[in-house]
């Protein structure tokens, strides 16, 4: 009954490898525009809320568009004056009223506005906008590139010249700022750097006072933190410690049934779902589209051994619990909905994806 965000960019790959035709893709695009307000605009849920009402709608919107282009061959539902227009809006609305301190990094307004529901300890309650997101960012790298690739099939050269110069300038400040050299880890930018904490949530700002403060980043290590190996921006070495360090480390992220939502080591790290919880437990929990995005990251920096144990190891998940909306991470159990028709079907795929010779969730032509 309700149509969420990022949920339609897995959902719409699934669809691509069943053979459906197009227009459930398309319809999870034209829908979100045909909500978009005059500013640009997009709340992440129709129908929406009082709470996803100032939330902008996650940018998967012009990925999605690629994934009907460059699968079915059709173009002219968003190549047109009216959709085209309002794509690039909602894209500027990202860049531009969400990078509230003009620093060149956009800010989730909340935990579930990340689609990472209750990790309140990086990104906070509704709408407290804490959180420059390093996945949420990103996301950003890679929708501009897809906005990029429509402008020029779209004959505006000029214009996708400049979203590619927009990935960049991001992609530079990911590396850069968000990058923790001692610890070898992306970590979201605090957008609230120097304050004190605000939050109308006395119990959670007392425990932000450690992430607040002079501190540019929130030091909360998360799945969140390996998304600049599927957009494609770590360097090799920053790559390097993303997978030796982190991933592969069994305090951390190499549980018993990977990847944890949420690092091992961290002291929110709980199998319980605590009362002051919003939404699906992302902590001590393994959902399929953070692996399915960690898999395709993975083959692209060239660790393929470990991308296809990590693909045997998800779809004997899935094949072991059936398909559940996410996973026990200490113990293999499913979680939430049971059975799930959503994106961990995404799971079912990667056997073939294993012998693929291209990438679905590459953007042709980007670079």
């Amino acid at each position: 009954r309700t149509l969420y965000d990022w949920d339609q960019y897995f959902e719409s790959i699934v669809q691509v490898y069943m053979g459906w035709p197009a227009d459930y893709i398309r319809n999870g695009v034209t829908i979100f525009l045909d909500h978009q307000r005059e500013s640009g605009l997009i709340s992440r849920s129709v129908p929406s809320n009082e709470y996803h009402d100032p939330e902008h709608v996650k940018p998967f919107l012009a990925q999605m568009a690629l994934l009907v282009i460059d699968n079915y061959g059709e173009a002219d539902w968003i190549l047109n004056d009216h959709y085209f227009g309002r794509l690039r809006r909602y894209l500027d609305y990202w860049l531009e009223d969400m990078d509230g301190n003009g620093n060149g990094l956009s800010e989730w307004m909340s935990s579930p506005h990340t689609g990472m529901d209750n990790q309140h300890e990086r990104a906070g309650f509704w709408r407290d906008r804490l959180s420059e997101g390093v996945d949420l960012n990103c996301y950003l790298v890679r929708e501009c590139r897809a906005f990029a690739r429509l402008a020029d099939l779209h004959g505006q050269a000029s214009l996708a010249e400049m979203y590619r110069g927009h990935a960049a300038a991001l992609a530079e400040r990911i590396r850069t700022v968000m990058w923790d050299e001692q610890d070898g880890f992306f970590y979201d930018g605090n957008a609230r750097a120097g304050e004190q904490p605000f939050s109308r949530h006395a119990g959670w700002a007392s425990a932000m006072n450690n992430h607040q403060g002079a501190d540019v980043r929130i030091r909360v290590k998360t799945v969140a933190g390996f998304a600049p190996l599927w957009a494609r921006v770590a360097t090799p070495e920053q790559a390097r410690r993303l997978v030796y360090d982190h991933l592969l480390n069994a305090a951390e992220f190499w549980s018993a049934y990977p990847v944890p939502a949420m690092a091992r080591s961290e002291r929110w790290y709980s199998r319980d779902y605590h009362p002051a919880d919003l939404g699906c437990d992302w902590r001590a929990k393994t959902w399929i589209p953070t692996n399915y995005m960690l898999y395709h990251g993975l083959r692209w920096y060239g660790y393929r051994e470990l991308a296809s144990v990590l693909a045997h190891r998800t779809v004997n998940l899935v094949r072991r619990a059936g398909n559940c909306e996410y996973y026990d991470a200490e113990t293999g159990g499913g979680c939430g909905l049971d059975p799930f028709w959503g994106w961990s079907l995404a799971a079912h795929f990667l056997p073939y994806e294993e012998n693929a010779t291209t990438d679905i969730t590459e953007i042709q032509d980007a670079e």
